[in-house]
């Protein structure tokens, strides 16, 4: 584990670690789009939800893909939900699990 964690490039131990956070965070937010469809209809941010998503998935290996403005503009959304009150308890495990990988982030400076 040294030995392999020695030959690491600067980030990588970083990025590892956000893949991990990533695969919890898709998961939770697919079942919260499936349960709550209308709701998040409704207050506008299932078409970008669904997009950004999508990016994420696709790269969730390569986090520094999304790490921009996808990752900026998914926080947002995720504000914008956690504003209504029917969702704001659903969305507190994706706050949190946000808030790991944005400090995971910012010691990767991705």
């Amino acid at each position: 584990m040294v030995e392999e964690e020695s030959i690491l490039k600067p980030g990588e131990r970083e990025r590892r670690e956000i893949v991990g956070y990533i695969q919890q965070l898709l998961d939770i937010v697919n079942d919260l789009m499936l349960k709550y469809k209308d709701e998040l209809k409704s207050i506008g941010v299932i078409n970008k939800l669904t997009i950004i998503l999508e990016v994420i998935t696709m790269h969730k290996y390569n986090p520094e893909v999304y790490m921009g403005s996808y990752w900026d503009e998914f926080v947002s959304i995720i504000n914008t939900i956690k504003q209504d009150p029917k969702l704001a308890s659903e969305v507190e495990e994706v706050e949190r699990l946000v808030d790991r990988i944005n400090n995971i982030r910012n010691v990767a400076k991705l």
